[in-house]
């Protein structure tokens, strides 16, 4: 089982999660983030009325994103525990910008 994913900006790693005890309380937290999604996310400029499993880990990982961009651990930190329990394979999110766009990858 993989333990660690790093979150790469045109090819610079800027975080890096290694999987930690998650709490009981924190653990509940996602599963209300799950529930919440199940509702409807926004993608871009998309509305996504009933998101695939995929679809929420590519929401959940752009608000990492902003979450490291705005220094905010502690939604870095339940962000990232929510991504290791929904893909425990996962090895890197890569991120590449240019201009306006952002094209995120998981690996």
């Amino acid at each position: 089982m993989k333990n660690s994913f790093n979150v790469t900006r045109n090819k610079q790693i800027i975080y890096n999660y290694s999987v930690k005890p998650v709490p009981a309380r924190v653990r509940r937290f996602l599963d209300e983030i799950e529930e919440d999604m199940a509702r409807g996310i926004q993608l871009g400029e998309q509305k996504v009325a009933a998101p695939t499993d995929f679809q929420k880990l590519q929401f959940v990982s752009l608000k990492l994103f902003d979450a490291i961009e705005n220094n905010d651990s502690n939604i870095l930190e339940v962000l990232s525990a929510y991504l290791m329990s929904r893909k425990p394979e996962l090895n890197e999110i890569r991120i590449v910008l240019s201009d306006e766009i952002i094209n995120l990858k998981l690996i």
